[in-house]
């Protein structure tokens, strides 16, 4: 094999594993909730699907494009690299190709993935692969530049991504442009397309030169832009960050927050994009330039500042060879992964959710501007979205070597738990009907009550307490196993991964099982009693002469055999009303609520016809009372129940 075949090799191993996560999320749109011949499988979650794609299309194609000189900086053999026997320029034209192959691979696998989006509008296509194109041509650049895999990521996709919203919104930036003739806007398009070209062939000619002119200075770790750049910050703070010889406990916070300082720098940028954001939202006329620019801010640079704040500071030690020098110092091992543990969720919920939350509500409040949260609520989910995101970063960066093995470690990690949660609920939907039909376990009527009244207390708890509850379990399992793997020597190898993580999505699986089995049984108790207060109801409509007849100081009693006599009643509602003495009188009306809905969601609307109102008390031989009341009008009813 000859030696440029064997150097190519290598770039292709690089390339490899990164390629396959980011072509999975390509794919991930063709993986919903299908049926063959009758079967049924676990859906995955939508918000997985849309937005695990759409982060792995505007960040993963281009990490594979920056990977083929990042992995140099990352792994610290640029300097190895550049002193073989081996001419620069060849060296660029093999990882140029590779990169090439692999993203244009990985960007077949989105069209395939997108393709019911990408045919509603053709122009996509054009967007998309100018897009492609202008990363590949500018990656080499920006990486040299920068001198690290992070700074190349940065730099090349955060400025590439603010073209296309650029170009979607320049129209309500300029309404003279919607005006244009036809042989003006076909004028424009060719000056546009001669001007990307000449941009694609100078991009191409500086990465060159600057490959041809690169020196390696600074040792084998070379001078990261993002890390070693100039210090933009005051010299009062930058003095607090240094460490001082009688606080270990506060040098250590000093070293993580110096360890994040690209996440603080990511803050100071994307502050005012979301001040911009906001001040500029009402001219987004356009749904598509709406979504694309809310949704690059939104879903693709916020999730990744959390990302980088979990991963970063321990990935970064892990790379450089310093973790386990660390485990040396006279501090306990735990104390060195909590400080760790809570300057990452500190970072990861501050920068890329407090700030812009605030930045947007003091916006709404000052200018007046469009509230991205409807209330605060929404705020206070999005805050834990992120912290959740950031924690999953940081449980990849106690398992994996590296930032970067880290970061795309996260979402396929996110995707496995969602989906064991997503199977634990199929199977449930699977089992309980099963269940519930040859195991009748609802022949007590109190017992029945009494969980249809829980079900109705827990259906006024916030959701984010339920999504607590089913995640606690789960992040307390993970911190375990982060905290282990904190002071472990790490295998680099993805079943190494993998194996940690199968107990963590059998957990998940087992939470979700629970949940939805106890939700399941909650909803049967109460659809029990829903069926007893609507078979009761048609019983009492077809009782002879009628509730039409009813007179207030004379109510009607009524037997089980009274009710029985023109209706069919089910077994079950047979046996709860057996030597039961029902009550039966009109009712006056109770506009815009009805009687009996505090403490029951026995809900149901009746067949579309004209009744009059009534109120029914239900007298049990066990003590129970319910009282059963039916509203008309609309040309429809609604019937509510309450048991005591």
């Amino acid at each position: 094999m000859s030696a440029k075949a064997i150097r190519i090799r290598k770039e292709a191993r690089d390339l490899f594993w990164p390629w396959c996560a980011v072509s999975i999320a390509g794919l991930l749109p063709l993986l919903q909730h299908r049926s063959y011949s009758g079967l049924s499988f676990p859906e995955i979650p939508r918000w997985a699907v849309e937005d695990i794609s759409f982060v792995g299309f505007f960040f993963g194609i281009p990490l594979l494009a920056a990977l083929a000189f990042g992995n140099e900086f990352q792994y610290r053999t640029i300097s190895l690299l550049l002193s073989q026997p081996v001419s620069r320029m060849e060296i660029w034209a093999e990882k140029l190709s590779v990169m090439t192959v692999a993203v244009a691979a990985a960007a077949v696998a989105f069209g395939i993935g997108w393709r019911a989006a990408l045919q509603q509008d053709p122009v996509l296509w054009a967007y998309f692969a100018a897009w492609i194109i202008a990363i590949l041509a500018s990656t080499a650049f920006w990486t040299l530049l920068s001198r690290s895999l992070l700074g190349g990521l940065a730099l090349n996709a955060g400025i590439h991504s603010l073209v296309p919203i650029a170009w979607i919104n320049l129209p309500y930036w300029f309404p003279a442009s919607q005006r244009l003739s036809p042989a003006q806007m076909t004028i424009a398009r060719w000056t546009c397309a001669f001007a990307f070209l000449g941009y694609i062939c100078v991009m191409l000619w500086l990465g060159r030169r600057k490959l041809a002119r690169f020196q390696a200075t600074g040792g084998l770790a070379g001078d990261d832009l993002l890390t070693a750049g100039p210090d933009v910050m005051p010299r009062a703070f930058a003095g607090w960050l240094r460490c001082r010889s009688t606080e270990p406990g506060l040098n250590l916070i000093r070293k993580e927050l110096r360890l994040l300082r690209p996440v603080w720098l990511l803050s100071l940028l994307v502050v005012p994009a979301w001040i911009g954001l906001s001040a500029y939202e009402y001219r987004l006329a356009s749904s598509l330039a709406a979504d694309v620019t809310r949704g690059l801010m939104i879903v693709a640079f916020i999730p990744l500042m959390a990302v980088l704040a979990g991963s970063l500071s321990l990935g970064e030690e892990r790379t450089a060879g310093t973790h386990l020098w660390h485990m040396t110092l006279p501090v306990p091992a735990r104390r060195q992964w909590l400080i760790k543990l809570f300057t990452a969720l500190f970072a990861g919920v501050v920068c890329p959710a407090l700030l812009p939350i605030l930045v947007m509500f003091a916006g709404g409040s000052l200018f007046r501007w469009p509230a991205p949260f409807g209330h605060w609520a929404a705020a206070m989910a999005w805050l834990l979205a992120m912290a959740l995101l950031c924690f999953a970063s940081f449980w990849c960066a106690s398992a994996v070597n590296g930032t970067v093995r880290a970061a795309l470690w996260v979402f396929p990690v996110i995707l496995a738990l969602a989906l064991a949660a997503s199977s634990g609920e199929w199977v449930v939907r699977e089992l309980m009907d099963s269940v519930f039909s040859k195991f009748d376990l609802f022949t007590d009527f109190g017992f029945t009550t009494a969980v249809s009244h829980l079900d109705s207390s827990l259906a006024g708890m916030p959701p984010l307490l339920f999504v607590s509850l089913l995640l606690l379990p789960v992040l307390a399992f993970a911190a375990v196993q982060s905290r282990r793997l904190f002071s472990k020597q790490l295998q680099d190898s993805p079943l190494f991964v993998v194996r940690r993580l199968l107990p963590l999505a059998l957990t998940a699986f087992l939470c979700s099982f629970s949940f939805a089995a106890f939700y399941s049984f909650l909803q049967h108790a109460d659809e029990q009693m829903s069926s007893l207060f609507l078979e009761t109801h048609q019983a009492i409509e077809n009782f002879p002469p009628g509730i039409a007849a009813l007179d207030s100081g004379h109510p009607v009693q009524l037997t089980l055999d009274d009710l029985a006599q023109d209706s069919h009643l089910s077994s079950r509602t047979r046996r709860w009303l057996r030597g039961s003495r029902i009550t039966l009188a009109p009712d006056k009306p109770h506009p815009g609520a009805y009687c009996c809905g505090g403490n029951s969601r026995g809900i149901t609307f009746a067949p579309q016809k004209s009744y009059s109102w009534y109120l029914a008390t239900i007298e049990l031989p066990s003590g129970s009372a319910c009282t059963l009341s039916f509203r008309a009008g609309r040309g429809f009813g609604i019937l509510g129940g309450a048991c005591k």
